[in-house]
């Protein structure tokens, strides 16, 4: 009944309404310490184990994390009945799935997978297993400073025992943590300051007649998160690029064309790499199509190493979503 009470709270945490302040948070990276509460299996014999965790979690998209943890238990005597003492130290990889990034209450659900060491005290004897879990949990940073949240977790998880831990060929616990979160990649300015109201970009200037010349720059194209796909309002900017390039190139034989893909801090540096590559190469080709040259055009990928905007509100990561095009003359 204790793990099953247990079980059913932490469900309850996912049906907590998200609260109103829907600002979204992405940090680079993260580190997590806490207490750690394993409820033991009765096979154990024992009380449950009382210990801490320390760990490191990565977003990789806008709903998924990679979490690296390692945590430590002391399982003590509980009477006669439970007088057993264990002490356990396991490390694991968890994967966790996103409801939201509301930075006031991220829930999520978690799966994880990874290696224990479980002792018995006073016996010498220990046995290596491997294990999995599953669970749910959220991610709070109620402060105005993003400089520290808190994380609580709850899971469901299967040891392999080979029969050695309590007679048993599996043992069954349920871990819960609670424990601080402190984010990297966000600016110690914008965590310092009040939250602003961005206002949108300027229009850009009418492009210049082509006979001033051939150097030019073109409004910029915008994508979706994690997306190369071009939208109709990219695709109606695109052509009449095409068609400027195209009467540049008349007067300037020598004209070049560059397009440089860019990406929000969302995810890897390689993976972002990789996805300002693919919409530096959807520009072109959209280009391509509408006549311009393709030995005219040059594409880079700056990945997420050029932001023009703030990362840290979706305003500003929707700028920094984008492909550059402009013209040169050698």
């Amino acid at each position: 009944m204790r793990i099953r009470g247990c079980l059913l709270a932490a469900a309850a945490l996912t049906a907590v309404p998200v609260a109103a302040n829907a600002e979204t948070m992405y940090p680079k990276w993260t580190i997590q310490g806490g207490y750690s509460h394993a409820f033991a299996d009765g096979a154990r014999a024992s009380g449950d184990g009382l210990g801490f965790f320390v760990g490191v979690g990565v977003p990789i998209t806008q709903y998924f994390n990679i979490d690296l943890s390692a945590y430590h238990h002391g399982y003590g005597d509980d009477g006669a009945s439970r007088p057993n003492e264990w002490t356990e130290d396991a490390v694991k990889a968890d994967f966790l799935f996103y409801y939201s990034r509301n930075r006031v209450f991220s829930p999520y659900v978690g799966f994880g997978a990874g290696w224990a060491r479980n002792k018995l005290d006073g016996t010498g004897f220990d046995e290596d297993g491997g294990f999995f879990d599953a669970g749910v949990g959220f991610q709070t940073f109620p402060f105005k400073s993003t400089t520290l949240g808190f994380v609580y977790d709850i899971r469901y998880r299967w040891l392999d025992s080979d029969n050695n831990v309590g007679g048993e060929d599996r043992i069954e616990d349920v871990i819960a943590k609670v424990g601080f979160v402190v984010p990297f990649g966000v600016t110690q300015a914008a965590a310092a300051l009040p939250p602003v109201k961005e206002t949108p970009p300027p229009p850009p200037k009418p492009a210049p007649k082509p006979t001033l010349g051939g150097e030019r720059r073109f409004t910029d194209v915008l994508f979706a998160f994690d997306k190369s796909d071009l939208t109709p309002k990219a695709m109606s900017d695109l052509d009449s690029a095409a068609a400027t390039i195209n009467e540049l190139s008349e007067q300037h034989p020598n004209l070049r064309v560059k397009v440089d893909g860019h990406t929000d801090w969302i995810g890897t540096d390689g993976y972002n790499l990789g996805l300002g590559e693919r919409r530096a190469s959807a520009v072109k080709n959209y280009l391509i199509r509408k006549g311009v040259a393709a030995d005219r055009i040059d594409t880079t990928s700056y990945g997420e190493s050029k932001p023009v905007a703030t990362n840290e509100t979706a305003e500003g990561r929707q700028l920094n979503r984008r492909a550059e095009i402009r013209t040169t003359t050698e």
